[in-house]
């Protein structure tokens, strides 16, 4: 495997991973892998090995490039422009359904993106596709069907917000434009898009709940959720979208919980809950 790929991958791999761990939002360590991919692709002189080629799908040497041709850009332009896209869509979605399900979305919409470039273009053995603009319209996609009547401010138009779904048709009619004039992969882009609308609701249904990003386990929280008021804002841990409001609601509980034991304060420490007195529970 060609040096640039494989270093991309590596890049690719740990910003994932870092997002997972909730080090840092994955918007933002999917800006930073972009940035420094398109450095070494300027170092290394060359996108081809990172670029997607039709004829790559029935070349398992050159498989990873489904994945490689996502962060990778032709231009500085390119990079920016989408990156702007990223960071101002994805940051709204990313926080209101979760880093894992945002990161599904993000990956089969892009993989979806390519294929549509991929079958629409088999017969030119020179086409080839980079950029995360596929993932990006399929994020588009998702925060329109789930949030429909969200209002956002376009970059050409900063003082007047639309309605997410309106940014939709907007942004659909510009690939119809793109059919006749300039090199867009516009395919990429629709298909994207539809992916986002299809999956959005699927994915939100996979988000993992069974921790809080504080570490603390809901089997540990059902345990101390003893009263009324207990287990009302238990329901609330359990049923809210938002992470931010959910660790909101899991700091709130554990201020109010006491240790069934001997009646103490609750503390956490790593990933175990305890009381001031030192019961594990």
């Amino acid at each position: 495997m060609n040096p640039l790929a494989v270093i991309a991958l590596l890049i690719i791999v740990f910003s994932v991973v870092l997002s997972i761990w909730r080090k840092i939002a994955f918007v933002a360590a999917t800006a930073g892998a972009c940035i420094v991919i398109f450095g070494l692709s300027l170092a290394f002189n060359s996108l081809e090995p990172i670029a997607f080629y039709p004829f790559d799908l029935i070349d398992p040497a050159r498989i990873y490039t489904l994945i490689t041709s996502m962060y990778a850009h032709a231009s500085i332009d390119h990079l920016l422009f989408n990156m702007i896209a990223l960071v101002l869509i994805g940051i709204i979605l990313e926080q209101r359904i979760g880093t894992v399900p945002f990161i599904l979305l993000y990956f089969v919409s892009g993989l979806v993106g390519t294929l549509a470039y991929a079958f629409s273009s088999w017969s030119d053995i020179s086409a080839a596709v980079v950029g995360a603009s596929g993932a990006i319209s399929g994020i588009l996609g998702g925060l329109a069907r789930l949030y429909p009547n969200e209002r956002m401010a376009l970059l050409f138009l900063p003082t007047y917000p639309m309605r997410i779904s309106t940014i939709v048709l907007i942004f659909v009619g510009i690939q119809f434009i793109f059919v006749f004039v300039g090199d867009v992969a516009w395919q990429s882009h629709l298909g994207g898009l539809a992916a986002g609308i299809l999956l959005a609701p699927l994915v939100v249904k996979v988000r993992p709940r069974e921790r809080t990003r504080r570490g603390v386990s809901v089997a540990a929280l059902r345990k101390l959720a003893v009263t009324p008021e207990l287990k009302e804002m238990l329901r609330r841990v359990e049923s809210e979208t938002v992470p931010d409001v959910r660790d909101a609601w899991t700091e709130h509980f554990l201020s109010k919980a006491r240790c069934p034991i001997c009646g103490s304060p609750i503390t956490v420490s790593r990933d175990s809950v305890r009381c001031s007195r030192g019961h594990l529970l």
